[in-house]
């Protein structure tokens, strides 16, 4: 009975010249783009709204502090900034739920209890290329955690792709779920 259904369809959108898009198929792609969609407007409100501008911590007795806020699911402040040689103490508090802070390049990882300050302190190697590199959660704190991300700006790191990304990002993704509403409206007429 199915099958015969299925042919019936095949030979009306030959005789048509439609294609029919099967239910399970539409149903998958649209789950990708509404994903996509979600995750690409979370990191770019994240990284456009989360943190401000650029923080330079401040200078104590020759260590540049730092007192860094996490929360579900942001850091604040967002972007750091130091230069090649400085010894700087990253004082953090989770304010909500287990974090984690990582920056992979200065060998910091520190896991972040509740309402606990947490205080790392570590030096910028000299050789460490100017550039700027992540700051983020490194334990699993919910459905936001790919996104709980911020910067460090190590030297001069020039202007780059990384201050559009969040623009170019949702644009695209704009761009995207516009296509699928047109090509979906041609489809159905």
């Amino acid at each position: 009975m199915l099958t015969e259904e299925v042919k019936k369809l095949q030979e009306v959108s030959e005789q048509s010249g439609r294609s029919y898009v099967s239910g399970a198929s539409l149903i998958v792609i649209t789950v990708f783009i509404i994903t996509l969609f979600t995750g690409v407007i979370a990191y770019g409100v994240q990284s456009l709204i989360g943190g401000g501008g650029v923080e330079e911590g401040v200078l104590v007795d020759g260590v540049r502090e730092f007192s860094i806020s996490a929360q579900q699911w942001y850091y604040e402040p967002v972007i750091l900034k130091v230069n090649p040689g400085d010894t700087v103490r990253f004082m953090v508090t989770s304010q909500d739920i287990m974090h984690g802070f990582a920056i992979n390049e200065l060998g910091v990882n520190l896991p972040l209890t509740p309402n606990v300050a947490m205080s790392h302190e570590v030096v910028i190697p000299l050789d460490l290329t100017d550039g700027i590199y992540t700051m983020y959660c490194s334990i699993f704190c919910g459905i936001g955690h790919p996104y709980m991300k911020g910067s460090i700006i190590i030297g001069d790191a020039g202007a780059g792709i990384g201050r559009f990304l969040p623009y170019i990002s949702i644009l695209v993704m704009a761009g995207i779920f516009a296509a699928f509403i047109i090509v979906g409206r041609r489809r159905a007429r």
